[in-house]
């Protein structure tokens, strides 16, 4: 079992959202923070690639991923950031871990989630306060993975067989409460003051807006992601988004996304303001290819 690294991230405002802070920094402190932060992201090709913040544009590294079944892709990566490890969901339902280093795909475990996967676009990442992975989907699974085991957690372990979490679901009262959730990405916020709080931040491609899943950080009453209760924070202002891919830095609470819609053809980096939802383009990663995954490196 790996050790865990010791945390470098900052403070969060326990009653309001991370970004709060970062949103009302000056654009010189905003641009040193980006030179700070590398990402990796997989392309649809299976290339696993390293980029500055700052810079998406040009390729600081680049490694083929080797592994993977002949019908499997790569439908996410995060790393799991108390041990500096990069982990990937594969398409036939299974965990890995990943040498950013040679690119090697190692399994999680010896079999694949007794749920299968629903949906064609997958949000991944990691719960920094429970060690667990939280998956959904634009179908509106809702799921949670242990990162030792690479099996799913059951949300009722009194009943017989294996249960997902909640389906995702607008909350009453919420704009858009009755309409469907279209959640193709997912991150969650990093709390020094509290490591046992966090916030689950979505994107959902349908309206193009920015979500919240479950409660904010230290509010009363708590709702659980494991609800799959959404509560829109914002739109995001890029219409016809067709993939997303979302993370926020443990370090600075800095969120960023990935996007491709139909006016925005190629993988562009953004700068997502997670108390109001807007994003602010800062370039295309690489040479615009579509990902497949996208992480900020702890």
């Amino acid at each position: 079992m790996p050790q865990p690294k010791l945390p470098r991230h900052l403070p969060l405002n326990a009653l309001l959202t991370a970004a709060l802070a970062v949103g009302l920094a000056s654009p010189a402190d905003a641009a040193a923070e980006l030179e700070r932060i590398r990402i990796h992201a997989v392309t649809e090709s299976h290339e696993l690639i390293a980029v500055s913040a700052a810079e998406p544009h040009k390729i600081i590294r680049s490694v083929k991923l080797v592994g993977l079944g002949s019908d499997e892709s790569i439908l996410g990566i995060d790393y799991r950031v108390a041990y500096g490890v990069m982990y990937a969901l594969g398409s036939s339902g299974r965990l890995f871990t990943v040498d950013v280093e040679t690119g090697t795909l190692t399994p999680v475990g010896t079999q694949v989630f007794a749920l299968a996967l629903e949906g064609k676009r997958f949000g991944f990442d990691f719960n920094p306060a429970a060690d667990r992975i939280r998956i959904v989907s634009d179908a509106g699974q809702n799921l949670r993975a242990h990162p030792e085991t690479g099996t799913l957690v059951d949300f009722s372990p009194d009943q017989d067989g294996l249960q997902a979490d909640g389906r995702l679901a607008y909350a009453a009262g919420d704009p858009a409460a009755e309409k469907p959730a279209y959640v193709i990405a997912a991150a969650y916020t990093y709390n020094q003051q509290d490591e046992k709080l966090t916030t689950n931040f979505a994107i959902d491609a349908g309206r193009a807006s920015l979500v919240r899943q479950g409660s904010i950080e230290g509010t009363q009453p708590v709702v659980s992601p494991n609800s799959g209760q959404l509560h829109t924070v914002g739109q995001l202002g890029v219409e016809g988004i067709e993939d997303a891919h979302f993370d926020i830095s443990d370090v600075s609470n800095t969120a960023l996304a990935v996007l491709t819609s139909t006016t925005m053809p190629a993988a562009t980096l953004h700068h997502i303001d997670l108390g109001t939802g807007a994003a602010r383009v800062l370039g295309p990663v690489g040479s615009g290819e579509r990902l497949r995954g996208m992480a900020i490196e702890p």
